[in-house]
């Protein structure tokens, strides 16, 4: 049964009202910015949107800013993110996280399309005062990309210029490599090169598992690999500010010359350096293991280790 345009709102919503929103005019806090695609649907632009409602609580708000994306923008010639054949089907809003549902049309977007269509709708919304998190449903199940549940996003989940389809795009970013005695981590600062469709939490780890002598930029003279080469990443989500990450039987060969927590910690400590990670969970093949080498709690999310890291 269709129920688009159905507000779902959870307990206590309708007393929270915005004082102030993501503004772009300190003047005229109901002023947004719109993401579009731009004509050739390569790259991200965006319109200046006035919320024209006289409700100004998050749901009404975010709900105008969804029917503002389902439209082409006041030039017409921005392609909408929301095509006609997508209805948006449900808004749901509880403690800062916002879940928006589509009908299973959306599953027809892909490639570049889909990231930049998915990149204009967060951006858009998480303007919005008390808004922090943005997932997405198809058909009240959690959106899957390529065989991956995409898990929560925010703005720091694209990359700033999401530019032509092709052109490389570059951050710069800490990774966590062995010491000479494969006892401790030694923190790098490097910059990366991907594709603008890449996620960056499996762009980090990819980094790690092809080791320190691939970094253009680094003397790694010193430095030692810290996860099994032949590692391969399964998936990667992001949930809850938790990583989710599942790798290949390899993973489970343990490196000769570096500890079982070196490995395990150059992945969680480089992963928490993201500003929507703080823990991350292990599973091998899908499966939990209590121990790895001599690490305990491997079942369980990992925070940062701070006390491993060389000084």
């Amino acid at each position: 049964m269709k129920r688009a345009g159905k507000l779902i709102v959870m307990a206590l919503l309708s007393a929270l009202v915005l004082s102030g929103c993501g503004s772009t005019d300190e003047n005229d806090p109901y002023t947004y910015r719109v993401y579009y695609l731009d004509g050739n649907s390569e790259k991200l632009v965006s319109e200046e949107y006035h919320i024209q409602s006289e409700a100004k609580d998050v749901v009404s708000i975010a709900t105008e800013l969804i029917h503002a994306l389902e439209k082409n923008g006041e030039q017409d010639r921005l392609t909408n993110p929301i095509e006609p054949d997508i209805e948006f089907d449900e808004l749901q809003f509880n403690e800062k996280q916002m879940s928006v549902f589509f009908t299973g049309a959306y599953n027809n977007k892909t490639g570049l399309v889909e990231v930049l269509s998915r990149a204009a709708i967060v951006k858009t919304l998480c303007q919005i005062k008390d808004v922090d998190k943005i997932d997405f449903y198809v058909e009240d199940q959690p959106l899957m990309v390529g065989g991956e549940n995409v898990g929560q996003m925010d703005e720091t989940s694209f990359v700033n210029d999401l530019g032509n389809q092709g052109e490389p795009q570059s951050r710069n970013v800490k990774l966590y490599f062995a010491d000479s005695t494969g006892q401790k981590l030694v923190p790098v600062d490097t910059t990366v090169t991907y594709p603008a469709a890449e996620k960056m939490a499996s762009l980090l780890v990819d980094s790690l598992i092809a080791g320190p002598q691939n970094l253009h930029d680094v003397n790694a003279k010193d430095l030692i690999r810290t996860v099994p080469q032949e590692s391969v990443l399964n998936s990667v989500t992001i949930r809850d500010n938790i990583c989710y990450l599942d790798f290949s039987l390899e993973f489970a060969e343990l490196l000769p010359n570096v500890t079982s927590d070196v490995t395990i910690y150059s992945i969680v400590d480089t992963l928490c350096e993201l500003p929507n990670i703080s823990r991350v969970q292990f599973t091998i093949n899908s499966g939990v293991r209590e121990r790895y080498g001599e690490t305990i709690g491997f079942n369980k999310a990992l925070e940062r280790n701070l006390d491993i890291i060389k000084s």
